[in-house]
């Protein structure tokens, strides 16, 4: 994860929960008094005392809540190395931030634990933000007790970004995907005009993230384009328009279609804040509510282009689809496949959840419980896969499928922010534990395609490890880790990642590595969880309402009642904002929340 500044650490963790509140000693009464931190007050005797023994003051401003104090507290406060050094060659203070909100005024942009190192004079030498390990606290002690010595200055440690090699091939990705946009006809590639999803929400993280404000533009324009393709009298999308014009389409109806066009243009209305994308939403869903839902909650896979009377002629779906609901109720509709399908219903879920958080009909929630609820019941096997369809559940012969596990759990997770219900975070887990053991490639650090198929000959015994497919789980991986503070699985992200780091198929893809882009992108950046804490009330409500808002693609949304939660509750409905070493302040109030996260996420 990209480093935010070290002096924004600091000001975030000062002021923002005040972890540190009973400095606890974590050493023992009965521990050699050397190896404890001889913490001082602040004071004016404790600066005194400094000048005079010619050392910088550690100072660490905590909060009593903050689950990172602690870790720092146990850890690395915690270590012989780290206490030795510290009582030789500093005076150390610790001091709870509700105690000292001066000290939380000034350092409230940074995120506690807030570790600050002054001259006995009071003269800031370096500001380090969040927990501190042991392995990087020992070389800033080293920094900072021979810049004192030598009245050398000191600037923070440049952050650690992404590892070389991913970090350019997402820049060679991104140079790719803007060489392919069409700026006369909007969208990528020539040809066939695809509303592909994945460069639209790709060109909207840049503008966010990245300040590239041109790529918000060129988002919507696009999706004002992928708009002529939805059916005006059904509702739901074409699947790609002949020609190099938006208005011929191909008249299949496609789910994963329906999915990638109801995903855009939710995350465009929400960060637009503009309403007219939630129309061109529910014209998508209204499409799926009527003619791919099923009444046992899953959702079909595709409908036909043409319509096949029945020993009669095929009506063409050019013929079909310009007349008028009435008319074409009079014939009949074109064949729906009801197959309810892992993969597909994966995305559904997922695109259902975002439709609904970004402010669209709430029901679309009771749509994607269902078919999530249905997937679980009927696709489950007894070794915890995920079935393509559900005539094969009961046989472990049959093969399962990378994809139909990877959209369901990044489903899943989507569900479970959405809702906050924690059974849909606990199926995310064991989904993705089973397709670890079941779907691992040892030599690449990917997921192979599909389990062994014993009846397979010739090169089909050879298992693939497909790259978009991959990027899914990965991106899954990715949020799990950061919920759960996971480092072995943003290890297994990262290892898939580079398994399908392949440059030549990379470039072959053309506009078809915006799944692979969007993971990378969200690997390489900084983020923030939203972490909600309050009774089920109205007021929690709002600031669980105003979370799942927020603009910011970076950040992550999780709803806990009070005792239930890593974070206290300070006695009224708060959101905590963290990334993995720092948080901030509780934020009470909903239209405080916007600013607070753009400021926690940009840094002083």
């Amino acid at each position: 994860m990209k480093r935010l500044p070290s002096m924004l650490l600091l000001l975030l963790s000062v002021v923002a929960l005040g972890c540190g509140a009973a400095p606890s000693h974590t050493s023992t009464s009965s521990e050699p008094a050397p190896l404890r931190i001889a913490w001082q007050t602040w004071s004016a005797e404790t600066f005194a005392r400094a000048a005079r023994e010619h050392k910088p003051i550690l100072l660490s401003v905590q909060a009593e809540w903050c689950h990172f104090c602690h870790v720092m507290n146990e850890e690395t406060f915690g270590d012989v190395r780290v206490r030795r050094e510290v009582n030789e060659h500093f005076i150390a203070i610790r001091v709870e931030q509700s105690e000292r909100p001066d000290l939380a005024e000034r350092y409230r942009r940074y995120a506690w634990p807030a570790t600050v190192f002054l001259s006995p004079e009071g003269d800031e030498l370096l500001a380090l933000r969040g927990y501190r390990p042991v392995a990087g606290f020992l070389p800033d002690l080293a920094r900072v007790e021979q810049a004192a010595r030598t009245g050398q200055a000191l600037e923070a440690a440049t952050p650690s970004g992404p590892p070389a090699e991913l970090e350019a091939t997402r820049l060679a990705l991104v140079a790719q995907l803007d060489g392919l946009y069409d700026e006369r006809l909007d969208g990528w590639g020539t040809g066939q005009r695809y509303p592909f999803a994945e460069p639209v929400e790709e060109a909207f993280f840049r503008a966010q993230v990245r300040g590239e404000s041109v790529w918000n533009e060129r988002a919507t324009r696009s999706l004002d384009r992928y708009a002529q393709l939805i059916d005006p009298v059904f509702g739901g999308m074409y699947q790609y328009s002949v020609g190099d014009v938006w208005t011929r389409p191909h008249f299949e109806k496609i789910a994963r279609v329906q999915a990638g066009a109801l995903r855009a243009f939710s995350e465009a209305a929400r960060v637009t804040g503009d309403d007219r994308w939630l129309q061109h939403a529910e014209d998508i869903r209204r499409y799926l509510t009527r003619f791919l839902e099923r009444p046992d909650g899953g959702f079909g896979a595709s409908q036909d282009a043409d319509l096949m009377l029945a020993g009669g002629p095929r009506i063409s779906g050019e013929e079909y689809y310009a007349k008028t609901e009435a008319e074409r109720l009079a014939l009949g509709v074109p064949h729906i496949d009801e197959s309810v399908l892992a993969a597909e219903n994966g995305q559904l879920i997922e695109a259902l959840a975002r439709y609904a958080e970004a402010g669209g009909d709430a029901s679309a929630l009771d749509q994607a419980t269902r078919a999530a609820d249905h997937l679980l019941s009927t696709l489950l096997r007894a070794d915890g896969l995920l079935a393509h369809r559900a005539s094969e559940r009961d046989d472990t012969t049959e093969m399962a499928h990378l994809a139909d596990q990877a959209w369901p759990l990044v489903g899943l997770l989507a569900l479970h922010e959405v809702t906050g219900a924690e059974r849909y975070l606990e199926a995310a887990r064991q989904l993705a534990d089973a397709t670890q053991a079941k779907l691992g490639d040892a030599q690449s650090g990917g997921f192979f395609a599909h389990t062994r198929d014993p009846r397979a000959v010739g090169i089909f015994r050879e298992r693939r490890v497909p790259i978009e497919d991959n990027a899914v789980f990965a991106r899954g991986l990715l949020v799990l880790s950061r919920l759960d503070e996971s480092g072995a699985r943003r290890q297994r992200a990262e290892a898939a990642l580079r398994g399908c780091a392949r440059t030549d198929e990379l470039r072959s893809l053309g506009r078809m590595v915006g799944q692979y882009l969007l993971t990378l992108e969200f690997f390489s950046s900084d983020y923030a969880i939203l972490s909600v804490i309050g009774p089920d009330d109205a007021a929690t409500d709002a600031l669980f309402h105003a979370a799942l808002r927020s603009a910011d693609p970076r950040r992550l949304v999780e709803l806990r009642r009070p005792g239930h939660g890593r974070y206290p509750y300070p006695g009224r409905p708060a959101v905590y904002i963290c990334t993995s070493d720092s948080c901030s302040l509780p934020v009470t109030a909903p239209d405080d929340l916007p600013a607070a996260v753009t400021n926690f996420l940009a840094g002083p």
